[in-house]
């Protein structure tokens, strides 16, 4: 098996995973693009604490990705429920690294983490003799939180939020505010059109 063949199989399994994401919309009311945006970055942040790798994650497992940068990241929803017509949406953050170490025990380091912080933990996969690992943790009500994958061609660490039917997150949410999708823009992800920020809305002050 080349090692782009065992990348694929591994990347497969990392979307199985995904796939087995958002069950559950939390109650009314429902947070906002700007929240979990702050709550998607912290976690992830925290992962890669926990990863013992504080440098060198990339948001493509393949050359050209852009280095992980929580002072710029923007945000989009993402689908989370198999049903038609569903508004509920998610943040995803998915980010890579060259392997360092044995692939099993950096996938347990991260696990143990999440355990330790309340999350339900489980082996979605074991791939290639004990050389590859992926695990998921979930939050109390069954919905995805993180998945971490281990092996001898990548590291990678996925955290999903919460699921909202708040309809900021059909906007991209960045470091000062919303911006929406521009689907005349030849790549939306990256405008060069300076678009419009539209600031989030500043705190009513306590008392």
């Amino acid at each position: 098996m080349t090692p782009r063949t065992r990348t694929a199989i591994q990347l497969a399994a990392i979307l199985t995973l995904i796939l087995g994401g958002c069950t559950m919309t939390p109650t009314e009311p429902q947070k906002t693009g700007q929240q979990l945006r702050t709550e998607t970055i912290a976690a992830m942040n925290a992962a890669i604490t926990a990863s013992g790798l504080p440098d060198g994650w990339s948001t493509d497992w393949l050359p050209g990705g852009y280095p992980w940068d929580p002072d710029t990241e923007e945000f989009l929803g993402a689908g989370c429920s198999t049903e038609n017509g569903s508004r509920r949406q998610r943040f995803d953050a998915e980010l890579y690294h060259t392997p360092v170490g044995d692939p099993i025990e950096f996938a347990h380091r991260v696990a143990d983490y999440w355990a330790h912080q309340g999350y339900r933990t489980s082996t979605v996969g074991d791939i290639g003799g004990g050389h590859s690992i992926e695990l998921r943790a979930d939050r109390a009500d069954g919905s995805l939180y993180a998945g971490v994958v281990g092996s001898d061609t990548l590291f990678n660490l996925g955290i999903y939020s919460e699921c909202s039917t708040d309809p900021t997150l059909d906007k991209f949410a960045g470091p000062t505010g919303y911006r929406e999708f521009d689907f005349f823009e030849p790549d939306p992800y990256s405008p060069t059109n300076h678009p419009t920020i539209t600031p989030y809305p500043t705190p009513e002050p306590a008392g």
